[in-house]
């Protein structure tokens, strides 16, 4: 098809072949999915969540909770967060998700999908696709952080209660990029803190074709072994921490492709051990970074 130089092919009917009929696009699926299962609840029923949508609002006014943008589903959606999605405040009640291995040019992945229990702040509840959902935040959605002290007392609860029955919760790592671009490479002190469920090395042996790791291979600075305590919360710590230097640059992927990786950090290797430290030492309140000495001091 390709080589009709001469365009003989090039007509109205030989281009039907290109049109489907009948058949609904995946945006259109999406949205039928959103819709279709949007109900009311029972005024009995929402009056056990009205306190939790009027309490984030509030939160959101006081600037204890704030919006950030929503740019994954597989790291920014989880059950038991808050969400806005076309100006509606929403509440990912649960998520019942399996886990599917799919294989693709970079290499395998874990894909995750399944039914949710969303309520809206309206009194309407769905129960949409996980990955539907995803996507609808992607198109026009926020996160609603949670507050410092929900995110403390999520992870330092059972923190240091580990004994021979305990498996790991997952593993926080400090990689080092090896890239070649100047504009990276030249950067001082400039490390990507992260978790994974999954054995690091695994993860990162496709580094060099994933945006989230700079289009290049990383260096393993470390990586720590969780124990009864949530990795992710963890690392929501360390990225509020050391938000202020983390790293603003765009990647583009193979495809061309423009994704933001927000786990780059320029600080000094030795804070972010300091830190991680004081956070497994339930002190980590008590601190804040200062970024022009580039070290850790006490709150005022």
């Amino acid at each position: 098809m390709n080589d009709d130089d001469f365009g003989l092919l090039d007509t109205d009917d030989t281009l039907e072949i290109f049109k489907l009929k009948n058949v609904p696009s995946s945006k259109d699926r999406e949205e039928a999915d959103f819709v279709a299962r949007r109900k009311p609840i029972k005024d009995s029923e929402f009056t056990t969540y009205e306190p939790a949508f009027l309490k984030v609002h509030e939160e959101l006014r006081k600037g204890l909770r704030k919006l950030k943008p929503f740019d994954s589903t597989e790291t920014n959606l989880e059950e038991g967060r808050f969400y806005i999605l076309d100006g509606i405040l929403l509440f990912l009640e649960r998520v019942d998700v399996e886990e599917k291995e799919r294989k693709i040019p970079s290499g395998n992945r874990v894909r995750k999908d399944g039914r949710t229990r969303i309520i809206f702040e309206n009194g309407t509840e769905s129960n949409m696709l996980y990955r539907s959902l995803g996507k609808q935040l992607l198109n026009n959605g926020k996160i609603v952080t949670e507050t410092d002290s929900s995110i403390e007392n999520e992870l330092f609860k059972n923190a240091n209660i580990v004994n021979e029955d305990d498996t790991e919760t997952g593993w926080i790592y400090i990689l080092k990029s090896k890239s070649t671009n100047k504009d990276i490479a030249s950067i001082k002190d400039l490390y990507k803190i992260g978790f994974s469920k999954v054995d690091v090395k695994d993860r990162v042996k496709n580094a060099k074709k994933e945006p989230t790791y700079l289009m290049a291979d990383v260096h393993i600075v470390s990586t720590i072994k969780c124990y009864n305590i949530n990795p992710h919360k963890f690392e929501q710590l360390l990225h509020r921490f050391f938000a202020e230097v983390c790293l603003n640059v765009d990647i583009y992927d193979e495809n061309g492709r423009r994704i933001t990786p927000r786990e780059w950090f320029v600080v000094p290797l030795p804070v972010i051990d300091k830190v991680i430290d004081l956070i497994i030492a339930e002190s980590i309140v008590n601190y804040r970074y200062d970024s022009v000495l580039q070290d850790i001091v006490l709150r005022s």
